[in-house]
């Protein structure tokens, strides 16, 4: 894949959401635009109980630390993993808090999106959704 076949708005299928940790909001649409160098990631959702919530980052996929805006322990690094899928990762103190995946399936109308982390009991867990595009 590459960075085109992601660009567009993805909307939430509820129905497919597996989640081994947290509560899962039931609506989301999930944009992807190309910016100068990289691309830009915005959420527009809802949360568990309802409230909207939106957040937008982005950057080049270099696979380099970038420091959050308004944060000083906290960096992003965006990135291609091997197997060709889009990664984010969020590290708080050098110490990684949060990764995320991003693959968009054979029928390209379909991105899986792969929310990676640890319990508070050290335990590892996989949050899993699919996205449909919008048309």
């Amino acid at each position: 894949m590459n960075a085109d076949s992601y660009i567009g708005a993805w909307e939430l299928d509820p129905a497919t959401l597996s989640y081994q940790h947290g509560r899962p909001g039931r609506r989301a649409v999930y944009t992807i635009r190309p910016i100068p160098g990289g691309l830009e990631f915005s959420l527009d959702a809802d949360d568990a109980d309802g409230k909207p919530i939106s957040f937008t980052y982005g950057g080049s996929l270099d696979g380099l630390d970038k420091p959050l805006p308004g944060m000083t322990d906290a960096v992003l690094v965006l990135g291609w993993t091997s197997d060709g899928l889009i990664e984010s990762v969020l590290k708080r103190c050098g110490v990684v808090v949060d990764r995320w995946t991003r693959e968009v399936l054979p029928d390209r109308d379909t991105m899986r999106i792969i929310q990676w982390g640890h319990k508070p009991d050290g335990r590892e867990f996989q949050n899993v959704g699919l996205y449909r595009r919008r048309r």
